[in-house]
């Protein structure tokens, strides 16, 4: 069935993202474009005008439309991506299922992408930090419009999307094109994202979601899969998980640039001076519930010991700093931040906290915050999840606990042991830097 979608489009000339950086690929301003169907048969000089254009609109359909068009005697496709868009015109889509594919551009780019901006930590791991030495791919973002999504996909001969979403029109389309070049094409997972775990899900358990919401959604998005060649994934549980619906299943494991770790000598450096700083590095409201875990040992810790330690929340959690102020515990809170200050800040700390319900959502969770942490020269106190027990033995470069009595008990225990907490530290940016570094 044809569709009618409108597209949203910013600037019409596209610009590549080749490791982060925007280059403009023609010469030619927004008041003298030239047009889509030249640029893209110069990409593609196999095919021709006539054949590109019927991948990118119906023009049938868009003449019939739009009836001064077809009276000027315009092409649709060349009206539509030169003036069509910034006018707010509807696109057609084609009927792709009768279109007949290309061969393979073998020696094209690896398209990355993610509806999300650049900041986003998704981005940074799945798409930048991991491509960062891959000279030939080209990085897109939400804010990327669909004309240059759409030149990125002419010169790829592979593209990945990161936690695509199935509503997303922009996606859909793109994916039908890729479809009929023959570009191969990617999801990439860094959460067990499937219906079957909806319940197990942070925002659900953390009451952020509701589950039937977000079981339908995730229903949904699930089901791009069958457009996947292959899936990538950032842990072996999700990889698992994936395996009985899409063939090709590869784990590539969240990794972090060295120019991001300070010197071994810095950690060296690094002294104990009177309170034990120690941090919760929360993230988003979806660890609500996570961080019951160690709300007890806390409370009961700032009752009887509040002038050993201080205490500091960052990301998105209840105030909670009334509550730790009214045994005298020094407690502040930090709203989410850059991700070049959050390592600052992490930085300035003595002890991290990591706290995550065992279950198979968890499981399949990246061990970042311990990379994090560790590249900063400060170990982590973690739940015994998956990732964590993987890279984390207790008591030499890090510390695992699986019950509130544990918490409780390893705080006392660091309270009362703070050269520990320096060698454990050391110990814990040596392997991260050896096994989690790019």
């Amino acid at each position: 069935m044809n569709k009618k979608i409108k597209l949203i489009i910013g600037k019409y000339f596209p610009k590549d993202h080749v490791n982060e950086d925007k280059e403009n690929t023609n010469s030619q301003t927004q008041d003298q474009p030239e047009s889509l169907l030249t640029t893209l048969a110069t990409l593609r000089p196999e095919l021709s005008k006539k054949y590109i254009s019927s991948i990118l609109i119906n023009e049938e359909k868009y003449l019939n439309f739009y009836d001064d068009i077809r009276l000027a005697n315009i092409s649709a496709s060349d009206h539509y991506f030169t003036y069509g868009y910034k006018e707010r015109r509807e696109l057609f889509e084609p009927d792709f299922k009768n279109i007949s594919k290309t061969a393979r551009l073998e020696n094209g780019k690896s398209v990355f992408y993610l509806e999300a901006p650049r900041n986003n930590a998704i981005f940074k791991y799945r798409i930048s930090f991991k491509e960062k030495n891959n000279k030939n791919s080209i990085f897109l973002d939400q804010e990327d419009s669909i004309i240059e999504i759409t030149l990125a996909i002419f010169k790829a001969k592979e593209i990945t999307f990161v936690r695509p979403k199935y509503g997303n029109e922009k996606i859909n389309y793109i994916i039908n094109i890729c479809k009929i070049l023959n570009v191969r094409v990617i999801i990439d997972y860094d959460d067990l994202l499937l219906p079957e775990f909806t319940h197990l899900i942070g925002a659900v358990r953390s009451g952020v979601s509701n589950f039937e919401d977000m079981h339908n959604e995730l229903i949904k998005d699930s089901s791009i899969l069958l457009s996947a060649d292959a899936v990538t994934c950032s842990t072996h549980v999700i990889a698992d998980s994936l395996s009985n619906i899409v063939d090709d299943v590869s784990t590539c494991k969240n990794k972090l640039p060295k120019e991001y770790f300070i010197s071994r000598g810095e950690v060296l450096a690094k002294k104990i001076e009177g309170k034990i700083k120690v941090l919760y590095l929360s993230g988003s409201k979806t660890h609500f519930k996570d961080y019951s875990l160690i709300s007890g040992p806390l409370l009961k810790i700032s009752q009887n010991h509040p002038d050993s330690f201080t205490l500091t929340l960052l990301g998105a959690v209840s105030n909670q700093k009334h509550i730790f102020s009214h045994f005298g515990l020094e407690c502040n809170i930090i709203p989410l931040q850059e991700f070049q200050e959050m390592l600052n800040i992490i930085r300035e700390h003595d002890i991290v906290l990591v706290p995550l319900e065992k279950n198979k959502f968890n499981d399949a969770k990246s061990n970042i915050k311990f990379i994090e942490s560790a590249s900063q020269g400060v170990a982590v106190m973690a739940s015994s999840v998956n990732e964590y027990s993987d890279c984390i033995k207790t008591f030499e470069n890090g510390w695992l606990c699986s019950t509130e009595e544990e918490w409780l008990n390893t705080l006392l225990h660091l309270l009362s042991n703070p050269n520990e907490i320096l060698k454990t530290s050391l110990a814990a940016y040596d392997s991260a830097l050896t096994g989690y570094s790019i």
